[in-house]
């Protein structure tokens, strides 16, 4: 049976932004080169930023001997009504009316995993084609995220190593601290930089951290704080 060991930390920036805020934030990190994607997607460059946006909409006029009544907005209403009020007036009649409506917006970001055109360490997974969004270090995976949380806005890392026995913990330190290492630092200093932007307004040294080791279906500690410690000074590298 085989045993997956899983490593996740958070770390909590202690503000939620509001939509726009959030969106501006997704489009300057992606000018630099880490994209917030779903678990799947590949990166479009185009997916970001204030851009043009078309909106289609149908709403549904009630029309008796050619003169509009009332409009809906959904067509099984106008069903209802059309059949309701036809012994009454044989030639009432539904017609849809479609709207296409133009404007510009920050545009929201397609999910919250980050797939990165940074230099790293590791080899990043699916950036220009469908699949898993993560980052490969020999058999150790981590996948980034970002949220915005009503709690504030946190960035997640999870890192998950399948085995097919029980590793010695000098090995897993390697594998699951080590290898990313430097990879979580980059990835923290592109966010950070951005976040203590006085538009955002973050004080990027006043976080919570959690942190935490465990084995699927066995046990589970909290990282030493060495280890948090390693993580946080990385970013300054």
């Amino acid at each position: 049976m085989g045993i997956e060991y899983q490593r996740n930390m958070s770390i909590k920036y202690g503000k939620k932004l509001d939509t726009v805020d959030f969106n501006k934030l997704a489009a300057d990190l992606a000018d630099k080169g880490v994209f917030l994607v779903d678990h799947w997607q590949e990166v479009n460059t185009e997916d970001y930023g204030y851009q043009e946006v078309s909106e289609n909409t149908t709403t549904f006029q009630i029309v008796i001997d050619d003169k509009v009544i009332m409009n809906v907005d959904w067509y099984s209403d106008a069903e209802l009504i059309v059949e309701g009020f036809t012994p009454l007036h044989p030639n009432i009649e539904c017609r849809s009316v479609k709207t296409e409506m133009t404007s510009k917006k920050w545009l929201n970001p397609n999910g919250h995993v980050l797939q990165l055109s940074i230099p790293l360490d590791g080899e990043i997974q699916a950036f220009d084609s469908w699949g898993r969004n993560r980052v490969m270090y020999s058999e150790v995976s981590m996948v980034a995220s970002l949220y915005n949380y009503s709690s504030g806005v946190e960035l997640v890392f999870e890192l998950s190593w399948n085995c097919e026995k029980v590793q010695r913990k000098d090995d897993i330190e390697d594998a699951m601290v080590k290898a990313p290492l430097n990879d979580m630092g980059a990835i923290q200093r592109v966010i950070e930089n951005r976040l203590k932007l006085k538009k955002y307004g973050f004080d990027v040294d006043d976080v919570e951290i959690d942190c935490e080791f465990h084995v699927v279906s066995e046990s589970r500690s909290e990282c030493t704080p060495d280890i948090v410690k390693q993580v946080r000074e990385a970013r300054k590298k």
